[in-house]
């Protein structure tokens, strides 16, 4: 089958949305499907080995690294060459928008995928609008598209209320890649670790904050994995706390795997996860689960972790009790793998391959 696959990052260093795209044109073109990726100029090494259409594009303002692809005739022409079966858009934003308007002169059937969660848009571009700009451009999407999936069922709750009634709406969880599930599983020791992009919404100084609380009663060490524009001013904070924490900076995804089995704990706080793929690639490497009652946290860790409200001696509590005791320890980490099981790759290419036959014609793989 041929997917028009239409995304404004196609890079690994945006965010979890983007992984999430990469990860899908992998897993298709593995099994056999025709992808072209239309994005904007600035890829990175995820492009070799695909088609890649990249299209004019012009930063982002307001989110580090961010573009937004811009229309062109070379798109016209591409596509009434590749001549796919179906569109496929993530994101409501200009990628989303020209795959609507060219689906419609192509006459193409067109599907669209959410990642992002409501306040993140008001985190970074519209400060007092509690989310109501991404709803609403969510809720216009639904209605130009045939269907819309969403990585979560909390994310689907959130912009259920704005979309077109009697719509389609599938859940497809996004799936990690077969490198982070192994025999060899995370260890009972004294290691904490968060992988994070280091932005505002990821709620990191909260993370610091419990941290500290953690050594001051327990002897612990603290790894941050993952780089953003918050580097510096967490690097200050933890200094003015006293947290003794190793900055790892970015790591490869294809290392992760090692870092997870080398810790015992994996803790974000982030309140605004619309999936969280951290927290199923720790449950896959056997890592236990210390988040937030936010977000889709409670869906995707379930009992492979601890979930707490946002009170730092109860969220540091949780990090000890799961350090000393090692019966619970190795009970949610039996539990992490196993729900981990759940966001394998095979079902999420699986997923979209059902969504697909739904409104593509001829399917003939």
């Amino acid at each position: 089958m041929k997917i028009a696959m239409f995304t404004d990052a196609f890079r690994k260093d945006i965010g979890g949305g983007s992984k999430v795209v990469i990860d899908l044109v992998s897993g298709l073109t593995e099994r056999g499907h025709d992808v072209l990726v239309v994005t904007g100029q600035s890829v990175d090494d995820s492009a070799k080995g695909f088609k890649v259409l990249r299209l004019p594009s012009i930063s982002y303002p307001f989110y580090d690294k961010a573009e937004m692809i811009l229309p062109s005739l070379e798109l016209i022409r591409a596509l009434k060459d590749f001549n796919p079966h179906l569109i496929h858009y993530h994101e409501p934003f200009t990628a989303g928008m020209i795959a609507l308007i060219v689906s419609k002169y192509l006459k193409k059937k067109v599907v669209g995928t959410i990642h992002i969660d409501p306040m993140h848009l008001s985190q970074y571009a519209f400060k007092v609008d509690n989310g109501n700009v991404a709803k609403m451009l969510v809720g216009f999407v639904s209605r130009q598209s045939d269907a819309i999936s969403f990585v979560s069922h909390y994310q689907k709750e959130t912009y259920y209320p704005y979309l077109r009634k009697n719509g389609f709406y599938p859940v497809i969880y996004p799936g990690i890649p077969d490198y982070f599930f192994s025999e060899r599983n995370a260890v009972f020791g004294k290691i904490v670790i968060t992988v994070s992009r280091l932005a505002p919404e990821k709620n990191l100084e909260f993370a610091f904050k419990v941290m500290s609380l953690v050594q001051k009663k327990a002897d612990v060490d603290y790894h941050v994995v993952g780089n953003g524009p918050k580097r510096r001013e967490l690097e200050s904070y933890a200094e003015a706390l006293g947290l003794k924490v190793k900055f790892w900076g970015n790591v490869k995804r294809e290392k992760l795997p090692e870092l997870y089995r080398n810790s015992s704990v994996f803790f974000l706080p982030s309140k605004t996860e619309t999936f969280g793929l951290v927290f199923a690639e720790a449950m896959a490497c056997g890592l236990p689960v210390v988040a937030l009652n936010e977000g889709a946290a409670p869906e995707v860790v379930g009992e492979a972790g601890i979930i707490q409200e946002e009170k730092a001696e109860k969220v540091a509590d949780s990090i000890i009790n799961l350090i000393r005791n090692k019966e619970l320890w190795e009970k949610k980490s039996t539990k992490a793998k196993n729900r981990a099981e759940l966001f394998k790759k095979e079902l999420f290419i699986a997923g979209y391959e059902n969504l697909y036959r739904k409104f593509a014609t001829p399917f003939t793989n």
